[in-house]
C-alpha cells in the first residue's frame, strides 16, 4: 500500500522490501525486464508495487525512484502520457481482443517525454485467451522502449507461454505492525486501527475497505463467530450463521474464503504453538480472528483439518458452478455436524 512519505515525494510501501530492493536493484544494473507480472491478493498493493515499478523505470535522478524528477512528479500526480493504463473490457472486464490490438498498434509510436512506455495493465484475473494470444508476440519482442506490466491475483490465468516470457513478482500483504503503522499514519484512530487490522491481518488494502464498508465488518463478526461454533460444535449456531449466506452468492462466496483462512491459521497455530513469538512470522496469518482460531487449533487433528478445508473447497466449486446456493450452504454445513 502506497502512502505519501512526509519527508519528501517518494511513496513508502509497507512490507515487500525484498521486492523494492530487487526493482532498485534492476534500475541500477540496467536489466529492468520487458515484461512483469506482480500477483497477490487483493489488497496486498500489486498495483502500487507495479507503480513503484514504472516510476522507478522511468526516474531521471541519481537515486531511482527520486521523487522530484519530472517523470517522478508526473507519476505521482497520475498525468505521465508514457505511463498507460488499457482500459477493461469485454463482457467479463478483462481486456478484449480489440482493446489488445490497439496497445499492440499504439506500441510502436515512440514514447512522449523519455526513453520508455510502460503499459500497466491492472486486474488481469478475467483476461481472455484470445487477448493473451494477441499480445503474445508484443510480450516476447516489444520494441526496445516498451514494458509491459500486468497484476493479478493469481498467475495462473495467464498461458504458459506468456508466463515464460515475463518476470514473475509475488506480492504478499506486509506484517500486522506495519499494518497498524500505515493506518495510524492516515490518522485513522488507534482503537479502529485495531480492529481492523484484527479483521484483515496485514492486508492493508483490506483493512482500509473493512473501515469503509459495513457489510464487510458484519461479515467478518460472522466469520469469527462460526468459527467459535465449529470450535463448540454448536450446531445450530453453524446453520444459522449460514442461513445469512444462502440468497447472496457473491458474500457467500466471500464468507466461504474467509472461513477457509481461518482454518488455516488454526492449523499454523496447532503446527507452531510458539509462533507468535517471532514476529517475523507475524505476516502469514490471515483469517480475520486470531482468538477463534488459536481455540479451534486445540481440537484439530490433521486428518479433521482437511475435511473442514475439503468442505470449504467443495462448497466454494459447487456454488461457481451455479449450484444453488442454499444447497451447497446446507451441504457444507451438514459436513460440519460429524
Amino acid at each position: 500500500m502506497m502512502i505519501s512519505s512526509s519527508n519528501n515525494n517518494i511513496p513508502e510501501i509497507y512490507g515487500n522490501s525484498r521486492n523494492l530492493e530487487l526493482i532498485r536493484n534492476m534500475k541500477q544494473h540496467e536489466r529492468i525486464p520487458h515484461a512483469c507480472l506482480f500477483y497477490g491478493e487483493t489488497g496486498s498493493g500489486r498495483k502500487t508495487l507495479a507503480q513503484y515499478f514504472a516510476m522507478t523505470a522511468l526516474c531521471t535522478g541519481n537515486s531511482a525512484p527520486c521523487g522530484i524528477c519530472r517523470n517522478c512528479r508526473k507519476i505521482l500526480h497520475r498525468s505521465h502520457p508514457d505511463l498507460i493504463f488499457p482500459a477493461h473490457s469485454g463482457k467479463k472486464q478483462g481486456f478484449s481482443v480489440e482493446t489488445v490490438r490497439n496497445v499492440c498498434q499504439d506500441a510502436l509510436t515512440a514514447p512522449n517525454d523519455g526513453d520508455l512506455k510502460i503499459y500497466l495493465f491492472t486486474d488481469c484475473d478475467n483476461i481472455s485467451i484470445p487477448a493473451q494470444n494477441t499480445l503474445l508476440k508484443l510480450t516476447e519482442e516489444p520494441p526496445e522502449h516498451v514494458i509491459l506490466l500486468f497484476t493479478a491475483q493469481v498467475k495462473s490465468v495467464f498461458l504458459e507461454t506468456m508466463l515464460s516470457r515475463m518476470m514473475q513478482i509475488a506480492v504478499n500483504p506486509c506484517s500486522r505492525k506495519d499494518c497498524e503503522a500505515a493506518l495510524l499514519s492516515r490518522g485513522i484512530s488507534p482503537t479502529d486501527t485495531r480492529n481492523a487490522v484484527r479483521a484483515c491481518g496485514g492486508n492493508i488494502g483490506q483493512a482500509l475497505q473493512w473501515l469503509a464498508d459495513e457489510d464487510m465488518q458484519a461479515l467478518t463478526r460472522h466469520v469469527t463467530d462460526f468459527t467459535n461454533a465449529v470450535f463448540t460444535r454448536k450446531h445450530y449456531e453453524i446453520l444459522r450463521i449460514l442461513h445469512h449466506y444462502e440468497k447472496d452468492r457473491q458474500k457467500a462466496l466471500k464468507f466461504l474464503r474467509l472461513v477457509s483462512l481461518q482454518f488455516r491459521d488454526a492449523m499454523i497455530f496447532k503446527y507452531y504453538p510458539n509462533f507468535n513469538q517471532n514476529p517475523n512470522q507475524d505476516f502469514i496469518l490471515t483469517g480475520c480472528d486470531r482468538d477463534s482460531a488459536r481455540a479451534l487449533s486445540t481440537i484439530l487433528t490433521t486428518s479433521r483439518a482437511i475435511q473442514l478445508q475439503d468442505a470449504v473447497r467443495d462448497a466454494d466449486t459447487a456454488i461457481h458452478a451455479n449450484v444453488s446456493t442454499k444447497l451447497a450452504l446446507a451441504a457444507f454445513g451438514g459436513r460440519l455436524l460429524f
